[in-house]
Formats: structure tokens, sequence, C-alpha cells
């Protein structure tokens, strides 16, 4: 998805002939081209023998081939998802159209859907992979023991683990940690977190409940000023290690949201691309086509993430902060108190606000990575991923 924005759909003419079109919505897989049934790979020879190239190796470096390939496919994914929603709409006449599976993460083609589409209104699940199985399990058990009713709109999605401001100050101190301490002078918390996005710093925010799906949301994130176009290398180089062709998201104040982005509605889950306006000006979040994937912040649901960015929106012109996953290369996001410590620790994250406290590196003790884990080993902890008795060739079919 995101690497087909740097690219020309060449191939979507070949690539059509992996997908046939039948009568009724239906369609089918040439699995000629496919390998996932009998091997361990996605594709067979067949797709390297239509693209006239090799699979590329890991290490090998992104050309525009691979850019090509990556628009065609996008190209192709939307012609798919638009027959299939226009004859979903001739069947079943409803306004609104709701989408989950792994597919529909595809927020590109999410934003196509929501404007050339046939339903007035489109609701993506925001954990629309495999894991948010347990939202759909949850939503059909209240239906039926409730004798029929439909639940609650899904408003947010901060269902996961929290902690306490006095639980993460005890925590501080047991592992000799000095920060700043603004228990009860939150204005003052967003006064210092703002100064900090201003100079230039990565700030890592963690607060209140974790979030549920692959998006940060503002409760695990690491934040930035998207008004500076060098922050993305810094990110990239110091701590995210990703592609360099994959774009940063904004979020931004859902009442200030048309000012920057072309959004016809809330986007609180990160799951819709728009064009960013012209003007806007916001370097570090706007893809190569002029598109962005924002989150729209509402202080309903999420009243500090708003105040911050109410804060910066005084300070710099436009209520929008570039808000990535706080986690770095290989990892999980973080969850509790002590990841985001160790992630501060093993990377170039400038500052971390924990709840009502805020750390600096520069006030930090050398040895910090090595302090937690001793301090992390003395109490406990759960066994890493490779550590558990699971093979990692592992799938599921429900």
């Amino acid at each position: 998805m995101g690497l087909a924005a740097w690219g020309e759909p060449r191939y979507l003419d070949r690539l059509r002939r992996l997908v046939r079109r039948g009568g009724n919505g239906r369609y089918e897989l040439d699995m000629d081209y496919f390998g996932f049934l009998g091997g361990r790979r996605m594709e067979s020879p067949a797709l390297a023998e239509l693209l006239g190239r090799p699979a590329r190796h890991r290490a090998e470096e992104i050309g525009p081939f691979h850019r090509d390939v990556a628009a065609s496919l996008q190209a192709l994914l939307e012609e798919v998802l638009l027959e299939e929603v226009r004859y979903l709409a001739g069947v079943v006449p409803l306004p609104d159209l709701c989408l989950a599976g792994g597919v529909a993460l595809n927020c590109v083609a999410n934003g196509r859907l929501r404007r050339q589409g046939p339903f007035a209104r489109l609701f993506v699940q925001p954990a629309a992979g495999d894991a948010g199985g347990c939202l759909g399990a949850a939503a059909l058990a209240w239906h039926r023991l409730s004798g029929g009713r439909r639940p609650a709109p899904l408003e947010h999605v901060f269902l996961g683990p929290s902690w306490a401001a006095d639980e993460v100050a005890a925590l501080l101190e047991a592992a000799g940690l000095a920060a700043h301490d603004f228990r009860g002078r939150e204005p003052e918390l967003l006064e210092a977190t703002v100064e900090r996005l201003a100079a230039g710093r990565v700030v890592g925010w963690f607060q209140g409940a974790m979030e549920l799906g692959p998006r940060a949301l503002g409760a695990r994130s690491l934040l930035a000023n998207p008004l500076d176009p060098a922050v993305r290398e810094r990110l990239n180089r110091r701590i995210k290690r990703r592609e360099p062709f994959r774009p940063f998201a904004p979020s931004v104040l859902e009442s200030a949201a048309g000012d920057s982005f072309e959004l016809s509605s809330a986007s609180p889950f990160m799951l819709e691309a728009c064009a960013v306006r012209p003007g806007a000006d916001l370097p570090a979040v706007t893809h190569v086509d002029g598109s962005a994937r924002p989150q729209t912040v509402s202080p309903a649901t999420q009243p500090r993430f708003a105040a911050l960015l109410e804060a910066f929106g005084r300070r710099a012109g436009r209520p929008v902060l570039l808000n990535t996953s706080f986690n770095r290369a290989g990892e999980p996001i973080v969850c509790s108190p002590v990841d985001a410590l160790a992630t501060m620790a093993a990377t170039g994250l400038d500052s971390l606000v924990i709840e009502d406290f805020l750390l600096d590196r520069e006030a930090l003790p050398a040895n910090l990575g090595r302090l937690l884990a001793g301090w992390e080993s003395e109490r406990g902890r759960a066994p890493r991923p490779a550590e558990l008795p699971v093979s990692e060739n592992l799938y599921s079919f429900v």
C-alpha cells in the first residue's frame, strides 16, 4: 500500500490473470499462480514467470520494478473491492457498509470505496485482522443473550491494560529514575511536551489503556512535529528503522481536521487515506502522492491527547502531530511502562511522557537498559515470543 504510490500500474493487465470474476459477486483465484495450499510460499513459480522477474530477496534493493508491481497490485485490489461493494449494494440496498478482515486495513482502498462506492457511510473494524475476531464474538454473544439488541457503537478501542500515575511513580522510584512530576498539573505537562515537540524532539506518549489493533491512536504513540521535513529521516534512522518509502500518519483535532485534510467524516481509527489540502504544509506526514492517513481525535474519547493537539496548534498553527506506533523494528507496540522505558533505552527517543511524568534522555543513566533488565528479572516476567513452545509457521483458519 505504501510502496504503490511510488510506482505506476504497468503490470495491471498481467496481474488481472490472478483473479477470475464470476457472476453474482463471485470471484476465484487462479491457483496456478499461488502456492500456499501445498507449500510454504504464497506464490508459485508461475507468478515470477508472469512478471518476468524472480521474487525479491529481503536484502535486495527496492527498485522501479517492485514499485510498479506494488502499484499494479493496489490497483487490482481496488478494482475487485469496488466490484464487490457495488454488487452488495444491489443485493442489500442499505446506506451503510461495514468491513473487517486484514484487507480492510488497506486505508487507500478504503478511501476510494468511500469516494466512489455506492454506500453513504463506511465503517471499518479498527482491529480488522485476526486479532479483532474477539470484538465480533462479543458483539454476536451480546446480540444473542440480549434477545436481538444491537451493541452500542464502537467509539474507541482503548480496551487494554493501563497503569495509574501512582503505579508509574513507584516504578520510577524503584528504578532510581529522575522524572518531572506533573501530577495535578496537566496544563504544565502539555506545555512542556509541546516545547519539546516544537524543538524537534521525538516524544514517546504513554497514556491510559492500550489500544486494540495495529494502529497507534494516542495511547502508545511516538509523536513528532509534522511541520519538520527532516523528522521522518530521524525517526527511521534512530528508532523505527523501517523502509523509507513508508509514510508516517498524522493525528489531528477532530474539530479542525477539515482545515488540513479532505475528509468527509471523522476517522478515529486511522483507516482511511485522503488528500492533504493545498497549503497545509505538513511535509512529515504527507505521502509522495499528496495523501495522508489521518486519525481524528475527539476530546470525548481522548481528552488529554486532544488537549495536547490543541496546545500544539496554538504554538504551530495547526493542531496536527505525527503519530506512529511506539516500538522499534521487529518488536510489538509497547504495552507496559517497563516496555516504554526499555524502548527509550535502546533507541534514540528524546523524551518520554508516561501518564503524569516526563523524562528526558539527558537525565537518564547511561546504563538504563541493563538497569531495567535487572529490575525486571528480579520481579519475573512473561516469556518472550521466541521462548514460547509454538511453531512460527502456525496459522489458524476459522
